[in-house]
């Protein structure tokens, strides 16, 4: 598993190109702006999209969606929990940032927790971790985590926008302390860590597994 990562749109969005080389495919997850710059990315990569996963429906993480799934032809899975969340330009918050007109979004997939999604050689393990929004989800894939926005180096997601939910989050965060191992942590925004890491030192996911 080959992993590039760019930082898209105003406010530094992890965007993921997942490529299994062997196989020259790849995933794209939460495609958030700069459309241009993903495509130029995934095409130097050398890998073919089979898929865009998301892991929450805010506009930071959706924003050149349309445009990769144009260009490419690829298939788009979304958490199913999310999917009146992603088609609500309110509650995603791309009306509040003046994002122009809304265009639908029409999923060929809906994963639910437990799910697992294969893409691309590869096999994305589903956790819905809501607290954030009411349908975001973690993927897990080998030794690797894509938190979203649910898990940071050293915090968490906010909890005060549209559907967020700070009971949730806390059984969200039980929830990923309770893994067994370590894991790659990838977030939606920010630096890289460890699960172990989070485990010792995130004050929002430290002891969580004995609440």
């Amino acid at each position: 598993m080959d992993i590039k990562y760019l930082r898209v749109g105003q406010i530094g969005t992890n965007c993921y190109i997942v490529c299994d080389k062997a196989g020259g495919k790849c995933a794209v997850i939460d495609p958030g702006a700069d459309a241009q710059r993903i495509i130029a990315a995934v095409e130097e990569n050398g890998c073919v999209p089979q898929m865009i996963l998301l892991t929450h429906g805010h506009y930071d993480h959706i924003g050149a969606v349309h445009e990769l799934l144009a260009h490419f032809h690829c298939k788009l899975a979304v958490p199913k929990m999310e999917l009146d969340f992603l088609n609500n330009p309110h509650r995603n918050l791309q009306s509040s940032v003046g994002g122009g007109n809304f265009e639908p979004f029409r999923p060929d997939i809906l994963f639910e927790d437990g799910d697992t999604v294969e893409v691309a050689g590869l096999k994305f393990h589903v956790l819905h971790t809501p607290g954030h929004t009411p349908g975001s989800c973690c993927l897990l894939c080998e030794d690797v985590m894509f938190s979203g926005d649910t898990l940071f180096a050293g915090s968490a997601g906010r909890t005060d926008f549209p559907g967020g939910d700070p009971a949730a989050m806390r059984v969200s965060m039980k929830k990923l302390a309770a893994l067994s191992g370590n894991f790659q942590v990838l977030p939606g925004h920010g630096g890289f860590s460890t699960l172990d890491e989070e485990r010792a030192n995130n004050p929002f996911l430290a002891g969580a597994a004995d609440a």
